[in-house]
């Protein structure tokens, strides 16, 4: 099924839930304007613009959950992503509903089961190990090049917590092929998080079937793989988090998806980083971050590539639903090199053309909850 159907469907799915179990529907979201100086680091490559999500993602979220009894609740989600700046919905895998449309049932007793498209194992390893919960540039989405963060055709359960502890797993039919190969994007993953106190720890491992080749008459397919872990410490004047990951491509670079980083094509790329954001005042935030993308690729006269990222922000909370922010982020490429810059809306990533050169990009901006 594709997301546009899949889209449609749990959006039917939804208003059933609403009507036939008398459902609460709620809906909420957020929007992030900022207005930013980028430069791609390519010569005489930079701009002025207006942009959407750079901290967090600009979204209408709509829910609805109703009561079947024996605590057993139905429910449905989705998703709309949108550019604040030009009001148009976004492009790419996001596109409609393709943040989240899903639909099931949850239990405080047995946790949720769910069908649909949202997000995998990943996402909330990312968002806890984070200096921005994947927001803002220098977030540790672009540092780990992470592969799959949303996932279609999924079956997805997600644990009660147990003693501070929460699984989540995921089993996806892929890309539903009805001709060899069958199993081509077939995904399995799972994560572990934990948190006590001040202490939040997280843990994810994935695998997808993907084809080796770009030749039509091989349709051999083979083990993807990304692993992350790492987590956070909050000593009351600081919070620091840490994270590291490691992806095993075997995707020929021409054929990755366009929610993959192209600039190290390496077969294995490997990453790590280290932030901290100090509380200033009653209503601020100062978060910075520092991290680090190696790859194996092997080209002529170049060195494996090698990347440095960092960020730096600043937060200050007008009142519980309003925030404005500024913040700088830049990548510093070795001549092997050429990774993108994206703040919290991968569409907005800055990715130069040239191996060596130094994206960066200033922005300042506004975020309204609702």
């Amino acid at each position: 099924m594709n997301s546009t159907k899949l889209s449609r469907a749990a959006l039917a799915m939804l208003a059933m839930t609403a009507v036939g179990a008398h459902a609460q529907l709620t809906i909420s979201g957020a929007l992030d304007t900022s207005a930013e100086s980028v430069k791609s680091g390519d010569p005489g490559k930079s701009k002025t613009q207006l942009s959407s999500g750079t901290a967090t993602g600009s979204r209408i979220v709509f829910e609805a959950k109703g009561k079947m009894g024996d605590e057993l609740t139905p429910f449905g989600r989705l998703e709309l992503g949108l550019n604040s700046d030009t009001g148009q919905l976004l492009n790419g895998p996001n596109a409609n509903f393709g943040r989240t449309a899903i639909v099931g049932l949850e239990s405080s007793k047995w946790g949720q089961v769910a069908v649909g498209r949202t997000g995998g194992p990943m996402i909330p390893f990312l968002n806890q190990t984070d200096f921005g919960s994947i927001g803002y540039y220098g977030n540790n989405s672009g540092i780990s090049q992470n592969i799959y963060s949303r996932i279609s055709n999924g079956i997805f359960y997600t644990s009660p917590a147990m003693g501070g502890l929460r699984l989540r797993a995921v089993a996806s039919a892929g890309v539903e092929n009805e001709v060899a190969p069958k199993n081509q994007g077939n995904l399995l993953g799972v994560g572990a998080y934990y948190s006590a106190g001040k202490l939040n720890l997280a843990a994810a491992y994935q695998a997808s079937k993907e084809r080796i080749s770009t030749n039509t008459t091989n349709l051999a397919v083979d083990d993807q793989t990304e692993v992350g872990l790492g987590g956070r410490y909050n000593f009351g004047w600081v919070t620091v988090n840490a994270g590291w990951y490691k992806i095993h491509q075997v995707m020929p670079a021409a054929s990755r998806p366009a929610t993959a980083d192209k600039a190290i094509a390496s077969d294995n790329t490997s990453s790590h980083w280290l932030g901290a954001v100090f509380p200033v005042g009653k209503s601020g935030n100062l978060g910075l971050q520092m991290g680090q993308t190696k790859g194996d690729l092997k080209v002529a006269g170049l060195p494996d590539p090698k990347a440095t990222t960092m960020g730096v922000y600043y937060n200050h909370s007008i009142n519980k639903d309003a925030s404005v922010y500024i913040n700088y982020g830049q990548v510093n490429n070795n001549a092997g090199s050429q990774l993108s810059l994206s703040s919290g809306n991968w569409a907005s990533r800055l990715s130069p053309q040239i191996k060596g050169s130094d994206p960066s990009a200033l922005a300042v901006g506004v975020i309204y909850r609702f």
